[in-house]
């Protein structure tokens, strides 16, 4: 408004210095235009008043219509109709209300009521099959699913990787992996497919194909070192595992012994000090009669990395050559004098030897430094069968409130009579 001010007063202006400095008033000019029959005159100076006035008639309607704006107009409708919903929460809110105190069958309805509200999204599908997902409705769950695919097309992906989500928790892991080997053409490096496709192969035992996967995963920043480390030491167990427990038909004991041998060989240096995965291996190698090559990898992993849980295995595990073992275990106590496991795997060599006095002695050590149910236990039996009874009732009293798991099976000396305690 103040700019129309403006102008209107300097065209005013104009016309005035127009005026005073020229022969206008005196002279105003003619202007004659003829079209047809029809003629137009006027004087030079009313066509210019008239000139101007059309003008500053036009910037008035222009800021009118400016100031005016009919959006303005319709956005002000819908605060002030908003103003009167604020009150009344629609069927998709309290669904998802519903949805969160984990009423399923409410969440449900109420999400698909909300369906057909304005507001509507493919939200509202994806947590109705959630919800039929946990009513174990798999008919529901696929409809609403499919319904979301139709009537949204842009949210396919994700729509794909729900179903996939869904269909694994529901233990159809071979229907999870179809689901999203048709989806990863499209959505490539997603970390929600990625971890999914990490569990479906774990639950399938597809170690290759999740060997595979790894590197994606690690540059995808989806594991830590750990992590990762761990995953691979599983799949080398599972490996293990497939060859040592027979699962492979055409091998005979030998020769799943010397693929055993030979994927021990070819494994990275770390496996061979992770206690677990030595454990492992020489529990497998020693059900097919490779007594030495399980001891000799425990032997090298407590050398390199002393682990009290391999030197319990070493202890009970029937791995031959039990007077070397016995000689090395104590070469072992020199340097590790504390550790009460390796007095205990002492007390079972020596029992392996026959060497009844000096196993009792070992026991009685390890209790002593901390007492153990497996040494209770051990001491128990042979003190029974030492003829000790009251004493060896005393310690498999002490083995049973410790609860213990069952003792290896050793030799024992064989029973004499009673004698007085």
């Amino acid at each position: 408004m103040i700019r129309l001010f403006v102008y209107a007063l300097a065209a005013i202006v104009l016309a005035l210095l127009v005026i005073v400095f020229t022969d206008l008033p005196a002279d105003p000019g003619y202007l004659l235009i003829a079209f047809g029959d029809y003629t137009f005159e006027t004087s030079l100076l009313a066509l210019a008043v008239a000139a101007v006035a059309i003008y500053l008639i036009y910037r008035l309607l222009r800021m009118l219509l400016e100031w005016i704006n009919p959006w303005q107009l319709v956005r002000a409708s819908r605060r002030v109709g908003s103003l009167f919903n604020d009150g009344r929460r629609g069927k998709t809110e309290e669904g998802m209300l519903a949805l969160f105190r984990s009423n399923w069958q409410s969440a449900y309805n109420l999400l698909m009521q909300g369906s057909r509200e304005r507001e509507a999204s493919v939200v509202n599908y994806l947590a109705a099959a959630f919800a039929a997902h946990k009513l174990k409705q798999p008919e529901l769950r696929t409809n609403s699913l499919e319904t979301a695919e139709r009537r949204y097309p842009h949210a396919r992906s994700t729509v794909g990787i729900v179903r996939a989500h869904l269909l694994q928790d529901d233990g159809q892991s071979d229907q999870a992996l179809k689901a999203i080997n048709s989806l990863r053409k499209s959505v490539l490096n997603d970390a929600s497919l990625l971890g999914l496709l990490k569990q479906v192969y774990i639950d399938l035992e597809d170690w290759d194909e999740l060997e595979k996967l790894l590197p994606v995963l690690d540059r995808n920043k989806m594991l830590d070192e750990a992590e990762l480390a761990r995953l691979r030491r599983h799949i080398f167990a599972q490996r293990l595992h497939a060859t040592g427990a027979g699962r492979d038909a055409s091998l005979d004991r030998e020769e799943s012994l010397a693929k055993l041998r030979q994927m021990w060989k070819k494994a990275p240096p770390e496996f061979h000090h992770a206690p677990a995965l030595v454990s492992h291996y020489a529990r497998l190698v020693l059900r097919h009669g490779g007594r030495k090559e399980a001891a000799t990898a425990i032997e090298q992993a407590v050398t390199a990395n002393w682990n009290s849980e391999l030197i319990d295995v070493y202890g009970s595990l029937p791995l031959g050559d039990d007077m070397r073992r016995l000689n090395l275990a104590e070469e072992w106590l020199e340097k590790n004098k504390e550790d009460t496991g390796l007095k205990l795997a002492l007390g079972r060599l020596c029992l392996r030897n026959e060497l009844w006095g000096k196993a009792k002695e070992y026991l009685q050590a390890s209790i002593t430094r901390q007492p153990t149910a497996a040494a209770h236990g051990e001491l128990s039996r042979l003190l029974e069968n030492l003829g000790e009874t009251a004493a060896a009732q005393r310690h498999l009293n002490q083995y049973r409130s410790l609860a213990a798991e069952p003792l290896p099976d050793l030799p024992q000396p064989k029973s004499t009579p009673p004698t007085p305690d």
